[in-house]
């Protein structure tokens, strides 16, 4: 019982660990997006970061054990970063 429930705060951890890396990197793209000139570097950085947070949705581990508004708000994340990359950079 105490191994399952490592576990599952282990995994519960990866989750609040991409919200927080979400809400990390949408302040910078936004801070990025209020300057006067975007610059290509600017463009790359946004992309980059985008393209983690994609990727790293995808990486986190299902479980039934993690409560519904951690999951439910990881996936707002995701589908954030997913609409604005398509939306800046195509597919």
């Amino acid at each position: 019982m105490a191994f399952t429930i490592k576990i599952q705060s282990q995994i519960a951890k990866e989750w609040q660990n991409f919200i927080n890396d979400a809400d990390e990197f949408f302040d910078k793209i936004q801070k990025t997006a209020d300057k006067k000139t975007i610059t290509e570097k600017d463009k790359k950085r946004i992309k980059i970061m985008l393209e983690i947070l994609i990727d790293e949705y995808k990486t986190l581990k299902p479980s039934l054990l993690l409560p519904k508004e951690l999951k439910e708000k990881a996936k707002e994340k995701y589908l954030k970063a997913k609409e604005l990359y398509e939306k800046l950079f195509g597919n």
